[in-house]
């Protein structure tokens, strides 16, 4: 009994720490800040495996390179474009930090165009949008540095199971096209305008409100076949 007593008034002590942010609700709060910041910086091993791999032997001369997480990674380039010689770097899992982390494994392609896609999973993670796009500003400057065309693809919105996180994809895509204006070799490529219906990624082109189906492919493919096939597109 004296235990189901306290583990009572544990519990509704525990309560009202939340609901009225009495002490010790500030310093569990400022805890859980630093562990998270802590393990946000934190990748997958896959994530360090392909990092090294692409690094030792991914210095090619592609005419092209595909960059960003599952939705990249999972996709066979080469089938889709046959005639061409792509690099996929995209890496299941991957957030905009991890490109940060990578890109000496994007440079050695030396390709003249570099494609790019991310930002669901740093909004799975939490983070913010301003954060993001600080980031994917980085990639895309050092990317242009590097003498690349840029085409920014619009990162792709997410179906009903993931819905809530729309709202920071939409927002981030509205400054990526506002980026893209701002400097002559960096392109916007509107993928949702063929995946996605009343703003959620379209049922038919996905098994989990995420991840793409072969149609839904079939639909990427053919929003980048005017950037990638053309030399000056």
């Amino acid at each position: 009994m004296l235990i189901l007593i306290c583990m009572l008034v544990a519990f509704t002590y525990g309560m009202m720490t939340v609901q009225y942010k009495i002490f010790p609700f500030k310093q569990v709060v400022s805890i859980v800040k630093v562990i998270s910041s802590k393990t946000s910086l934190k990748h997958s091993d896959y994530f360090y495996h392909k990092k090294s791999f692409f690094e030792q032997h991914g210095a090619h001369n592609y005419d092209a390179v595909l960059i960003g997480d599952s939705l990249t990674d999972d996709a066979e380039w080469q089938d889709l474009f046959p005639s061409l010689k792509l690099a996929n770097r995209g890496i299941d899992g991957d957030r905009t930090n991890g490109i940060l982390k990578r890109l000496e494994g994007i440079y050695s392609t030396s390709a003249p165009k570099a494609f790019i896609m991310i930002g669901i999973n740093d909004f799975s993670w939490g983070k913010s949008v301003d954060e993001v796009f600080n980031n994917y500003k980085i990639i895309v400057h050092k990317l242009v540095d590097k003498k690349m065309d840029v085409y920014i693809q619009s990162t792709i919105l997410a179906g009903k199971q993931k819905k809530g996180l729309n709202k920071k994809v939409t927002l981030l895509n509205e400054h990526l096209q506002v980026l893209a204006k701002q400097t002559e070799s960096i392109t916007y490529i509107d993928l949702n305008a063929g995946l996605a219906t009343d703003s959620l990624l379209n049922a038919k082109f996905t098994r989990d409100g995420i991840h793409l189906n072969g149609d839904g492919y079939a639909v990427w493919k053919e929003r980048l076949k005017p950037y990638i096939l053309h030399p000056n597109s």
